[in-house]
Protein backbone atom coordinates (compact mmCIF):
# COMPACT_ATOMS: atom_id res chain seq x y z
CA UNK A 1 0.00 0.00 0.00
CA UNK A 2 1.39 3.31 -1.02
CA UNK A 3 0.88 6.48 1.95
CA UNK A 4 1.42 9.80 0.17
CA UNK A 5 3.04 11.95 2.90
CA UNK A 6 1.12 15.44 2.68
CA UNK A 7 3.09 18.21 1.97
CA UNK A 8 2.99 19.79 5.39
CA UNK A 9 3.86 17.04 8.27
CA UNK A 10 3.24 18.49 11.21
CA UNK A 11 0.51 17.65 14.56
CA UNK A 12 -2.54 19.00 12.74
CA UNK A 13 -1.88 16.89 9.52
CA UNK A 14 -0.43 13.60 10.73
CA UNK A 15 -3.85 11.90 11.04
CA UNK A 16 -3.43 11.55 6.87
CA UNK A 17 -1.09 8.76 7.54
CA UNK A 18 -1.88 7.21 10.74
CA UNK A 19 -6.10 6.70 9.31
CA UNK A 20 -3.71 5.25 5.83
CA UNK A 21 -1.66 2.78 8.05
CA UNK A 22 -3.52 1.84 11.37
CA UNK A 23 -7.08 0.06 11.94
CA UNK A 24 -9.16 1.50 14.11
CA UNK A 25 -8.04 -2.03 16.06
CA UNK A 26 -4.52 -0.56 16.12
CA UNK A 27 -3.17 -3.31 13.24
CA UNK A 28 -1.04 -2.72 10.75
CA UNK A 29 -3.78 -1.63 7.54
CA UNK A 30 -0.91 -4.30 4.97
CA UNK A 31 1.87 -5.96 4.96
CA UNK A 32 3.43 -3.82 3.00
CA UNK A 33 3.62 -0.06 3.16
CA UNK A 34 5.24 2.35 0.82
CA UNK A 35 5.76 6.01 2.11
CA UNK A 36 5.78 8.19 -0.78
CA UNK A 37 7.40 11.86 0.30
CA UNK A 38 7.02 13.72 -3.09
CA UNK A 39 5.10 16.24 -2.00
CA UNK A 40 6.75 16.92 1.17
CA UNK A 41 8.03 20.32 1.29
CA UNK A 42 7.79 21.53 5.02
CA UNK A 43 8.12 19.08 8.32
CA UNK A 44 8.16 20.42 11.85
CA UNK A 45 10.14 18.45 14.61
CA UNK A 46 7.34 16.98 15.80
CA UNK A 47 6.67 15.59 12.22
CA UNK A 48 9.98 13.87 12.50
CA UNK A 49 9.07 12.05 15.31
CA UNK A 50 5.68 11.28 14.18
CA UNK A 51 7.53 9.37 11.09
CA UNK A 52 9.84 7.63 13.11
CA UNK A 53 7.56 6.01 15.81
CA UNK A 54 5.21 4.97 12.86
CA UNK A 55 7.96 3.55 10.75
CA UNK A 56 9.28 1.78 14.11
CA UNK A 57 6.02 0.58 14.96
CA UNK A 58 5.34 -0.98 11.88
CA UNK A 59 8.65 -2.79 11.53
CA UNK A 60 8.60 -4.07 14.97
CA UNK A 61 4.79 -5.87 13.83
CA UNK A 62 7.05 -7.24 10.68
CA UNK A 63 5.38 -5.09 8.03
CA UNK A 64 7.89 -4.31 4.80
CA UNK A 65 8.46 -0.51 5.06
CA UNK A 66 10.01 1.44 2.46
CA UNK A 67 10.46 5.44 1.24
CA UNK A 68 10.29 6.78 -2.16
CA UNK A 69 11.01 10.20 -2.85
CA UNK A 70 12.32 12.49 -6.22
CA UNK A 71 15.44 12.60 -7.20
CA UNK A 72 16.02 16.17 -6.79
CA UNK A 73 14.37 16.34 -3.23
CA UNK A 74 13.33 19.25 -1.52
CA UNK A 75 14.70 20.75 1.84
CA UNK A 76 12.78 18.92 3.86
CA UNK A 77 13.92 15.60 2.83
CA UNK A 78 17.57 16.53 3.79
CA UNK A 79 16.37 17.47 7.18
CA UNK A 80 14.89 14.08 7.64
CA UNK A 81 17.90 12.62 5.94
CA UNK A 82 20.55 14.66 8.89
CA UNK A 83 17.90 13.75 11.20
CA UNK A 84 18.92 10.23 10.51
CA UNK A 85 15.52 9.54 9.57
CA UNK A 86 16.44 7.12 6.70
CA UNK A 87 19.50 5.69 8.04
CA UNK A 88 17.57 4.73 11.06
CA UNK A 89 14.98 3.04 9.37
CA UNK A 90 17.10 1.69 6.12
CA UNK A 91 20.62 1.49 7.29
CA UNK A 92 21.92 4.15 4.83
CA UNK A 93 21.15 8.00 4.04
CA UNK A 94 20.09 9.05 0.82
CA UNK A 95 22.98 11.69 0.80
CA UNK A 96 26.32 10.52 1.83
CA UNK A 97 27.26 13.60 2.88
CA UNK A 98 24.02 14.30 5.02
CA UNK A 99 25.20 15.05 8.90
CA UNK A 100 23.42 15.98 12.00
CA UNK A 101 22.81 19.44 12.48
CA UNK A 102 24.57 21.39 15.11
CA UNK A 103 20.42 22.34 16.05
CA UNK A 104 19.40 18.95 16.58
CA UNK A 105 19.30 15.91 18.51
CA UNK A 106 18.46 13.80 15.56
CA UNK A 107 15.90 11.32 15.79
CA UNK A 108 16.41 8.51 18.57
CA UNK A 109 14.62 5.71 19.96
CA UNK A 110 15.00 5.90 23.93
CA UNK A 111 13.61 2.86 26.46
CA UNK A 112 12.84 3.75 29.81
CA UNK A 113 15.27 1.51 31.23
CA UNK A 114 18.20 3.94 29.47
CA UNK A 115 16.52 7.39 30.45
CA UNK A 116 17.73 8.46 33.57
CA UNK A 117 21.06 8.05 31.69
CA UNK A 118 19.96 9.37 28.49
CA UNK A 119 18.58 12.38 29.88
CA UNK A 120 21.90 13.32 31.41
CA UNK A 121 24.51 12.11 28.64
CA UNK A 122 22.48 13.57 26.03
CA UNK A 123 19.75 15.78 26.31
CA UNK A 124 21.39 17.94 29.34
CA UNK A 125 25.04 18.02 27.85
CA UNK A 126 23.24 18.85 24.63
CA UNK A 127 21.26 21.87 25.47
CA UNK A 128 23.95 22.71 27.98
CA UNK A 129 26.64 23.36 24.93
CA UNK A 130 23.46 25.17 22.98
CA UNK A 131 22.74 27.38 25.22
CA UNK A 132 25.72 28.52 27.13
CA UNK A 133 24.81 27.27 30.58
CA UNK A 134 25.89 25.08 33.51
CA UNK A 135 24.31 21.42 33.78
CA UNK A 136 22.87 22.75 37.01
CA UNK A 137 20.39 25.55 35.53
CA UNK A 138 18.73 22.86 33.12
CA UNK A 139 17.60 20.04 36.61
CA UNK A 140 13.91 21.13 36.52
CA UNK A 141 14.00 20.51 32.57
CA UNK A 142 15.96 17.39 33.15
CA UNK A 143 12.66 16.34 35.79
CA UNK A 144 10.12 17.47 33.14
CA UNK A 145 11.67 14.76 31.03
CA UNK A 146 11.65 11.98 33.27
CA UNK A 147 7.93 12.52 33.74
CA UNK A 148 7.23 11.75 30.54
CA UNK A 149 9.36 9.16 30.57
CA UNK A 150 7.42 7.80 33.28
CA UNK A 151 4.24 8.43 31.51
CA UNK A 152 5.03 6.48 29.04
CA UNK A 153 6.64 3.68 31.45
CA UNK A 154 2.83 4.15 33.15
CA UNK A 155 0.67 4.34 29.81
CA UNK A 156 2.56 2.89 26.96
CA UNK A 157 3.22 -1.58 26.17
CA UNK A 158 6.27 -0.40 24.36
CA UNK A 159 8.05 1.60 27.08
CA UNK A 160 9.51 3.18 24.34
CA UNK A 161 9.97 6.41 23.51
CA UNK A 162 10.91 8.04 20.02
CA UNK A 163 12.35 11.61 20.51
CA UNK A 164 13.57 14.20 18.55
CA UNK A 165 15.02 17.90 18.78
CA UNK A 166 15.46 21.32 17.34
CA UNK A 167 16.98 24.25 18.53
CA UNK A 168 15.79 27.70 16.88
CA UNK A 169 18.58 30.35 18.40
CA UNK A 170 16.98 32.98 16.09
CA UNK A 171 13.27 32.58 18.34
CA UNK A 172 14.87 31.44 21.60
CA UNK A 173 12.94 28.84 21.80
CA UNK A 174 13.82 24.81 21.57
CA UNK A 175 11.00 22.44 19.98
CA UNK A 176 11.30 18.76 21.88
CA UNK A 177 8.71 15.72 20.47
CA UNK A 178 8.44 12.58 22.22
CA UNK A 179 5.77 9.47 21.05
CA UNK A 180 5.09 6.89 22.07
CA UNK A 181 2.53 4.05 20.56
CA UNK A 182 0.91 2.01 23.15
CA UNK A 183 -2.38 2.33 25.06
CA UNK A 184 -2.80 5.90 25.72
CA UNK A 185 -3.28 8.20 28.80
CA UNK A 186 -7.21 8.28 28.22
CA UNK A 187 -7.38 4.18 28.52
CA UNK A 188 -5.73 4.01 31.58
CA UNK A 189 -7.33 7.47 33.41
CA UNK A 190 -10.73 5.91 32.48
CA UNK A 191 -10.05 2.58 34.46
CA UNK A 192 -10.01 4.49 37.80
CA UNK A 193 -12.59 7.24 36.31
CA UNK A 194 -14.92 6.11 33.97
CA UNK A 195 -16.66 8.21 31.73
CA UNK A 196 -14.27 10.47 30.86
CA UNK A 197 -14.07 12.10 27.16
CA UNK A 198 -10.18 11.71 26.10
CA UNK A 199 -9.45 15.16 26.42
CA UNK A 200 -10.59 15.05 29.76
CA UNK A 201 -8.87 12.20 31.17
CA UNK A 202 -5.33 13.70 29.89
CA UNK A 203 -6.53 16.58 31.82
CA UNK A 204 -7.06 14.54 35.02
CA UNK A 205 -3.73 13.01 34.47
CA UNK A 206 -2.11 16.54 35.09
CA UNK A 207 -3.29 17.15 38.55
CA UNK A 208 -0.87 16.72 41.07
CA UNK A 209 -1.31 13.72 42.89
CA UNK A 210 -3.29 11.91 40.22
CA UNK A 211 -2.34 8.30 39.15
CA UNK A 212 -3.39 5.47 37.69
CA UNK A 213 -1.25 3.49 39.85
CA UNK A 214 -2.62 1.41 42.86
CA UNK A 215 0.55 1.06 44.59
CA UNK A 216 2.10 4.25 46.24
CA UNK A 217 5.17 3.40 45.60
CA UNK A 218 5.19 3.45 41.79
CA UNK A 219 4.03 6.65 41.57
CA UNK A 220 5.66 9.37 40.00
CA UNK A 221 5.70 13.43 40.48
CA UNK A 222 3.45 13.36 38.07
CA UNK A 223 3.16 15.00 34.45
CA UNK A 224 1.60 18.51 36.73
CA UNK A 225 5.64 18.97 37.57
CA UNK A 226 6.18 19.12 33.22
CA UNK A 227 3.10 21.57 32.73
CA UNK A 228 4.32 23.86 36.11
CA UNK A 229 8.34 23.50 35.47
CA UNK A 230 7.35 24.55 31.39
CA UNK A 231 4.52 27.07 31.98
CA UNK A 232 4.52 28.19 34.99
CA UNK A 233 8.60 28.99 35.34
CA UNK A 234 9.93 28.19 31.89
CA UNK A 235 6.71 30.00 30.14
CA UNK A 236 6.92 27.82 27.48
CA UNK A 237 4.49 25.71 26.01
CA UNK A 238 3.03 22.13 26.35
CA UNK A 239 0.77 20.01 23.59
CA UNK A 240 -0.06 16.86 24.59
CA UNK A 241 -1.81 13.93 22.38
CA UNK A 242 -3.36 10.41 23.27
CA UNK A 243 -6.37 8.62 21.51
CA UNK A 244 -9.23 10.76 20.42
CA UNK A 245 -8.21 13.85 22.82
CA UNK A 246 -5.29 16.85 23.02
CA UNK A 247 -5.14 19.21 25.82
CA UNK A 248 -2.98 22.57 25.33
CA UNK A 249 -1.15 23.89 27.93
CA UNK A 250 -0.39 27.97 28.01
CA UNK A 251 0.23 30.67 30.16
CA UNK A 252 -2.44 33.07 30.60
CA UNK A 253 -2.78 36.80 31.04
CA UNK A 254 -2.33 36.61 34.77
CA UNK A 255 0.96 34.63 34.40
CA UNK A 256 -2.03 31.63 35.34
CA UNK A 257 -1.60 27.96 33.73
CA UNK A 258 -4.33 27.65 30.87
CA UNK A 259 -5.70 23.89 30.26
CA UNK A 260 -7.62 23.76 27.12
CA UNK A 261 -8.82 20.23 26.25
CA UNK A 262 -10.51 19.19 23.21
CA UNK A 263 -11.51 15.83 21.77
CA UNK A 264 -10.77 15.37 17.62
CA UNK A 265 -12.16 12.44 15.34
CA UNK A 266 -8.57 12.03 14.38
CA UNK A 267 -7.19 9.18 16.84
CA UNK A 268 -3.50 9.10 17.94
CA UNK A 269 -2.15 5.26 18.82
CA UNK A 270 -0.32 6.22 22.12
CA UNK A 271 0.58 9.66 23.14
CA UNK A 272 2.62 12.43 21.81
CA UNK A 273 4.27 15.18 23.84
CA UNK A 274 5.61 18.23 22.18
CA UNK A 275 7.40 20.82 24.47
CA UNK A 276 8.47 24.65 23.53
CA UNK A 277 11.01 25.69 26.14
CA UNK A 278 11.83 29.33 26.18
CA UNK A 279 15.85 29.94 26.35
CA UNK A 280 15.72 32.89 27.30
CA UNK A 281 13.88 32.56 30.27
CA UNK A 282 16.17 29.68 32.17
CA UNK A 283 17.73 30.75 34.87
CA UNK A 284 21.49 30.40 35.05
CA UNK A 285 22.78 28.51 38.45
CA UNK A 286 26.63 28.18 38.81
CA UNK A 287 27.86 24.52 39.46
CA UNK A 288 27.97 23.52 42.47
CA UNK A 289 31.92 22.94 43.78
CA UNK A 290 32.43 19.97 46.08
CA UNK A 291 35.23 19.98 49.21
CA UNK A 292 36.45 16.65 49.85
Amino acid sequence: MIVTIPSKLNSTTMHLILSNVITPDLLPIDDEIIFDFSYLSFIEPVGVTILGNLAQWLLKRNVRVTFRYPTQYPQAISYLDDSTFFQLYTGQKINQLATQRSTTIPLQLVTYQDSYQWLDNKLVTWLASRLNLTRASLGDIKVCFQEIFNNINDHSKENIGCFFAQHYPNKNIVNIAISDFGIGIPSNVQKVVPGMTDSLAIQKATEQGFSTKSTPGNRGAGLDVLIRNVVKNNQGWVYIHSNHGILECKLGQNNDIVLEPRDISGFYPGTLFEIVLRTDTIEHLEEEEFEW
